[in-house]
């Protein structure tokens, strides 16, 4: 519900940083977007002016010194993958938020399939590497369900059609492993121990990267279980 107030917001800000850096006050046009990837389609207002207490029932003459505007909103759930057009970045990024909330693992892992088709399109490899772990980790992020097996088949598919892509997947999963190991403090050993439970680590893997004890790993895994 808070949509139209935080675009306000940033319109704001928008015009205060073109006037502070341009020493201008002529400011620019901003149309306000908000692109939405809940689970539940959209259904609340576009309009600033309801969040505002009373502001229906104002005359015209009072509304005229209220702010109010109308937002345009975007529910990617309602888009298919031949209606998200542009470049490869774009395609990928809106894909897997219409995708993330909505789709079980299976379908997260055809996103990050057809995430590496489009990769495959781009002529600059290393900004194609690069750009796919930054969306790899934001998946094992907002999908900490993603089991080791999960992981396994995406590494496998992704490899037969973006190699660079597979040794990405690799390489994250390395890393978390290595965060277990350099980890001083119980606290970031047990966040590490939580993210390789719920990537369906075995016990020993996670005592190895972690250090910690078994017990201890059986302890975090009943607490995230419950």
């Amino acid at each position: 519900m808070w949509a139209g107030f935080y675009a306000y917001k940033y319109m704001i800000e928008i015009w205060e940083a073109k006037i502070n850096k341009e020493k201008t006050y002529q400011l620019p046009i901003i149309i306000p977007l908000v692109i939405y990837h809940g689970k539940d389609r959209w259904n609340l207002s576009t309009n600033l002016g309801e969040l505002i207490v009373g502001y229906e029932n104002l005359t015209e003459d009072i509304k005229k010194h209220i702010p109010n505007y109308e937002y345009l909103i975007y529910d990617l759930s309602q888009y298919t993958d031949d209606d998200i057009k542009g470049e490869a970045q774009l395609r990928i990024i809106l894909t897997i938020f219409r995708d993330i909330f909505i789709k079980d693992n299976k379908g997260i892992q055809e996103s990050v399939e057809r995430a590496a088709r489009y990769l495959k399109e781009l002529e600059d490899k290393q900004t194609g590497i690069e750009y796919f772990e930054t969306f790899i980790r934001y998946i094992i992020s907002a999908r900490p369900n993603l089991t080791r097996e999960n992981m396994e088949d995406m590494r496998e598919n992704v490899n037969r059609i973006y190699p660079e892509g597979s040794e990405v997947i690799m390489t994250i999963i390395e890393r978390y492993r290595e965060e277990g190991r350099q980890e001083g403090r119980l606290e970031g050993k047990i966040e590490v121990a939580k993210k390789l439970i719920k990537m369906d680590l075995t016990i020993d893997e996670i005592i190895e990267a972690t250090g910690l004890k078994k017990e201890e790993i059986y302890e975090i895994r009943k607490k995230i279980l419950n």
